[in-house]
């Protein structure tokens, strides 16, 4: 029995590639682009986020990007702009408080249908975690590692039919 696949078209194959917006350049054409947009732009934002989180340098686990980055590409699939229609909001857990530290529109000229919460938080089992407890006075200026643990959330900006 041959298997049929029905395949709903989302706004960009409907309207095609966009030149540019404000002079940012828009460079989507499928999900491979815009799989690699996305992974530059979150490593950029958190990586730039050191002064904020009070550390001299943010260390991202080898794979996290990529991974996070997977799961909102799927989590995007369902909608109808796709990934370019939506809002990705990063915060930092600390333990205590939740930290905003960056807010990517993954698409400037589409309009948002949805947005995503991604909360990252230390990696607590490093050897300098430990240490920074004792030694509060190189705190301050030293890496803050972040763990592979991660929570991602959607919210839909549209009602469901």
């Amino acid at each position: 029995m041959d298997r049929v696949e029905i395949m709903r078209p989302n706004l960009y194959e409907i309207l095609g590639p966009l030149d540019s917006v404000d002079g940012f350049e828009i460079h989507v054409e499928g999900e491979a682009a815009a799989r690699d947009t996305l992974i530059q732009q979150l490593t950029q934002e958190v990586t730039s986020r050191a002064d904020a989180l009070g550390c001299g340098q943010v260390m991202i686990p080898p794979g996290l990007i990529d991974e996070v980055t997977a799961q909102v590409l799927r989590l995007a699939d369902s909608e109808p702009c796709g990934v370019r229609g939506g809002v990705l909001h990063v915060h930092f857990f600390d333990g205590e408080q939740l930290q905003r530290l960056t807010r990517v529109v993954l698409d400037p000229s589409m309009p948002n249908t949805f947005e995503l919460y991604l909360s990252l938080r230390a990696d607590t089992t490093t050897w300098y975690h430990k240490m920074s407890r004792i030694i509060k006075p190189l705190r301050r200026s030293g890496p803050l590692h972040l763990s592979r643990d991660y929570k991602l959330e959607k919210k839909k900006l549209y009602p469901d039919e």
